[in-house]
Parts: C-alpha cells; sequence; structure tokens
C-alpha cells in the first residue's frame, strides 16, 4: 500500500471514528487518486490505515457505493469506480440540464445570501493562493450548492448532489491544471447578476461557466494514461 496520511501527522483528525469522519476521508482517498479506478477496498487494510473499527468503514462504504463512488461486487468486496470519457459525458449533460433548472427555479438570494455567496468565493481564492487543491474544490462546491438551494425543487438538488459527487475526481483535474482566477471571475459575475435580480444574464454567466469547466476537465482527463474514478467543478 502507497497511500499518503489524511493528515500531515499521521494522526485520525478529530471525529474520525465517525460515519462522517470516515467518509470524508475515504472521498479525499478517491479525489485525489490515492484510492485508484478500480482499486479493491480490502477492509481490514484500510481500517487500519485509518486508524478506525470497521463498523463505521463498512457504513461509509455503503455509503460511498450509493452515490456511486464505490462499486460492490458480490463475494468480492468494494472496489472504487471507474468511469469512461463517455460515461463522464452523460453525467455532464445531466449537470447541466439540473443546474439549468435549479437556476432557473431559484428565489432571490437576501442581501445576507449574497454575502455568503461572496464569502465562499474569497474562500476559494484564499485557497488557490496557498495552493490548497482540495480546499479550492470544497469551496467551488459549497458555493454552487448554496446557490441551487435558492430553488425550491430539492428532488433535482438531490440529483445534482449525486452527480456532482459522482463528477468529483475530474473535476479535481480540471482545479489541479487551470487557472483558477478565471473561475473567481465567472463567480464574481453569477453573484452579481443575482444580486442585480437578472435570471437570464445569471443563466448565460453559468452556461458559459460551466462549458469551460467541462472543456478543461475532459481536456485534462484525455491527457491521463489511465481511466479515472468518480467524483469533481463548474
Amino acid at each position: 500500500m502507497t497511500w499518503r496520511s489524511v493528515t500531515d501527522n499521521g494522526q485520525a483528525p478529530a471525529g474520525a471514528q465517525t460515519v462522517a469522519g470516515v467518509l470524508v476521508r475515504l472521498r479525499h482517498l478517491v479525489l485525489t487518486r490515492e484510492l485508484q479506478p478500480g482499486e479493491q477496498i480490502r477492509q481490514e487494510e484500510m481500517a487500519r490505515y485509518l486508524g478506525i473499527s470497521r463498523v463505521p468503514l463498512r457504513e461509509a462504504l455503503r455509503v460511498l457505493t450509493t452515490e456511486g463512488l464505490l462499486t460492490h461486487r458480490p463475494h468480492q468486496g468494494y472496489f472504487v469506480t471507474k468511469m469512461s470519457k463517455e460515461d463522464f459525458a452523460q453525467i455532464l449533460t445531466l449537470l447541466e440540464f439540473l443546474e439549468a433548472e435549479l437556476l432557473r427555479t431559484a428565489r432571490w438570494p437576501t442581501d445576507e445570501e449574497v454575502g455568503e455567496l461572496r464569502a465562499i468565493n474569497q474562500e476559494l481564492a484564499r485557497a488557490a493562493r496557498d495552493h490548497d487543491l482540495p480546499a479550492v474544490n470544497r469551496s467551488n462546491g459549497d458555493l454552487h450548492r448554496q446557490i441551487f438551494r435558492l430553488s425550491p425543487r430539492t428532488l433535482f438538488q438531490a440529483e445534482w448532489e449525486r452527480f456532482w459527487f459522482l463528477s468529483e475526481p475530474y473535476r479535481f483535474l480540471h482545479v489541479a491544471t487551470t487557472d483558477a482566477a478565471v473561475a473567481l471571475a465567472q463567480h464574481d459575475r453569477l453573484i452579481n447578476a443575482l444580486a442585480a435580480r437578472d435570471r437570464a444574464l445569471a443563466l448565460r454567466i453559468m452556461a458559459a461557466h460551466r462549458g469551460d469547466t467541462q472543456a478543461a476537465a475532459l481536456g485534462a482527463l484525455a491527457a491521463t494514461d489511465q481511466p479515472v474514478g468518480s467524483l469533481a467543478t463548474s
């Protein structure tokens, strides 16, 4: 096993014994490709590596399987999901529909909510300056999630969340290989459009932002020699 420790000092982070804590750490391993697509997760070995018991690990594995990040094979165990370029293209198409519908039906944010969106984008900028790619990816997801929660379409939100997670490693490829300044500027324009209550402009900005992200992610994927797993940034 060649996985790096999730924490700098090799100690389990606070809350690591909970299912939520294990989920965070397993997602990190998949996102950074320390767990490779197609790789089997041997439960005893993984529990020992994370310094946890098998109980929260088993539950976390089940959750990640329902999200599509892992694949369970009867009598074999859990494997990191492989995804083809065609699979990724289909997910992008679904995300495009869901994001457009969520933005189209979103209520206008309050001044306080606009401030929260600006603060998240500032966190993303700080993470980019620090070259903290997981934090960039996380803040990016938080910003989009906050915007889409303005829509009353909760079923669409849940499906968006599921496909967002599935596309995560591809999005991480995008984050790792492109200039964050472009996404930050697009986020600023999107927030300004929402604050100005200009839905048509917000939809155009979101479409351009999504198109740039998808092109970059697909380009980064094409440049890799091996298939990429399943979880990524509009």
